[in-house]
């Protein structure tokens, strides 16, 4: 296995390190950035399901992970639009995500 000059190391590490500081997901749109919308969402990440959910992840078993991370999504979007109908606001437009069959 050959080595890498050790002045190429430092750049490596930088470049690697620059997708540690963006941005965690995609932008919220415009009109779900309100008060109540940032409170549905909040909401939704500490719902128990969502919890029970995290609780069962282990990191040391990526297939668990994978599995249980599209569990967690479904279970964020699930409270996150019952906290809407809740509020009185309307669901976010779009395509209601496919479920994959088992």
């Amino acid at each position: 296995m050959r080595r890498l000059p050790a002045f190429l190391l430092p750049g490596l590490v930088l470049l690697g390190a620059c997708g540690l500081f963006g941005p965690p997901g995609p932008p919220v749109p415009r009109d779900e950035d309100t008060p109540q919308h940032e409170a549905c969402r909040s909401e939704a990440r500490n719902s128990p399901e969502v919890l029970a959910l995290n609780r069962q992840m282990n990191p040391s078993n990526q297939w668990n992970v994978d599995r249980l991370a599209g569990e967690v999504r479904r279970a964020e979007n699930r409270a996150y639009r019952t906290c809407l109908a809740a509020h009185g606001l309307g669901p976010p437009g779009g395509v209601e995500a496919q479920v994959p069959r088992n």
